[in-house]
């Protein structure tokens, strides 16, 4: 559990805008779309208006909009069209915002239903992260590849960077190599690059073996001499920072309700987790972060003793659960005591939801079953939000509805 933990995750900002992120279950941060665009605490009176901005000059509005932060831009996009069109250009343009969706879902073939995005909000990403759990030779041929790239081009069609990451089939964690250089990206994930449409500009990230799991970026590179191309994998130094989880779709009638119970217990278990990795980063970002003070690990029964910044947090990740509750500097402890009131106010809406369904639901064998899944089933054939055709979803909820 969370040995991928990001290197330099102690020197960020511990704050309350943490709470609501999300962790994978190998340590990689995701952030939610909430989370991105809500606003700062800020001083400033809300009730504040500027209704002289449309008459303005273009140029001084163009250059108004282009100080305003992610937060501000967001809410921009939902004004006149005019701001509306040039705040998405400058949201979706943002250097730093990789919007980050399930390689599997591409994989089986994208379909709108099957997933839970916004699919507006999908044609306007310029930089998407392709997540795999596991990318498997097998599976990943050379048609599949070429068919995953066309849905891409379809689903995201402002897409000008795309980074493709995940483990590989070798057991999730390609080895680093023997040497100083490290070794290059697996036959699969080189592949999934070299036939990448060449108006798209490819990532790849791989999972690598050391102290704890480690991430290398490649790029590829694209040479013309004469009438020969030649293409390569350049290792870049620099890794984009935590992948923005795309906004849902929104969540409509029963089916809708099922869905936001089986992704909000997804998000659920992924924010305790984000909980245990932001908890590590507080310990070191305390003692290491501008005094370097040394310091002993505060888990019952431990003394480990830490010097400089990372050998904490690969302490952590090496022992597991022991250190899932360990003692925190008395700054953070009222901070993550809120937060942890706030995700127990999260559980306990998803559990009287919960409740309210499987009510509604009936048991097994009951006239009250009977006429939910008749319902279930309209809802799957005719609301567009839902509509399954044959896929393999609609085949999985049919057999949910039968158990």
């Amino acid at each position: 559990m969370v040995r991928a933990v990001a290197y330099g995750n102690w020197k960020q900002l511990i704050d309350a805008g943490i709470f609501g992120i999300e962790c994978t279950w190998q340590g990689e941060l995701r952030i939610p779309f909430a989370c991105h665009i809500r606003q700062p605490n800020s001083t400033a009176p809300s009730n504040v208006s500027f209704h002289q901005f449309a008459r303005l000059p273009a140029e001084l509005q163009l250059r108004v909009l282009r100080l305003c932060g992610k937060p501000t831009l967001f809410q921009l996009m939902q004004t006149s069209h005019l701001i509306r069109t040039e705040a998405t250009k400058l949201f979706f343009s943002d250097p730093e915002a990789w919007y980050c969706v399930e390689g599997e879902w591409l994989e089986m073939g994208g379909h709108p239903s099957d997933g839970l995005h916004d699919i507006d909000f999908l044609h306007c990403i310029q930089r998407l992260h392709v997540d795999f759990a596991m990318m498997i030779e097998e599976t990943l041929t050379d048609g599949n590849i070429r068919k995953f790239w066309r849905r891409v081009q379809c689903l995201f069609p402002q897409a000008k960077y795309v980074l493709v990451g995940g483990g590989t089939e070798d057991g999730l964690y390609h080895p680093v190599g023997s040497g100083t250089a490290t070794s290059p990206p697996p036959t699969v994930c080189r592949r999934v690059c070299q036939l990448c449409p060449r108006d798209i500009n490819v990532f790849v990230s791989i999972l690598r073996r050391g102290d704890r799991v480690k991430r290398t970026l490649w790029r590829r590179v694209t040479t013309q001499e004469d009438s020969n191309e030649t293409q390569e994998l350049v290792e870049c130094e620099d890794h984009p920072g935590p992948g923005i989880i795309v906004p849902h779709k929104p969540f409509r009638g029963q089916v809708g309700t099922c869905q936001y119970l089986w992704s909000q217990g997804s998000a659920i278990a992924r924010q305790n987790l984000a909980l245990l990795v932001l908890r590590t980063a507080a310990i070191e970002r305390y003692h290491l972060h501008g005094r370097h003070e040394a310091f002993v690990c505060r888990a019952r029964g431990c003394d480990a003793w830490f010097e400089r910044p990372e050998e904490f947090t690969i302490h952590v990740v090496g022992t597991g659960e022991q250190h899932d509750r360990y003692v925190l500097p008395e700054p953070y402890q009222s901070l993550f005591a809120d937060g942890e009131k706030r995700l127990e106010q999260v559980k306990q809406r998803h559990r009287e939801i919960k409740e309210q369904f499987l009510k509604w639901w009936g048991e097994f064998g009951s006239e009250e079953r009977k006429v939910a899944q008749e319902e279930f089933l309209r809802e799957l054939e005719h609301d567009s939000l839902h509509v399954q055709g044959e896929s393999p979803s609609k085949r999985r909820w049919l057999s949910i509805m039968e158990s």
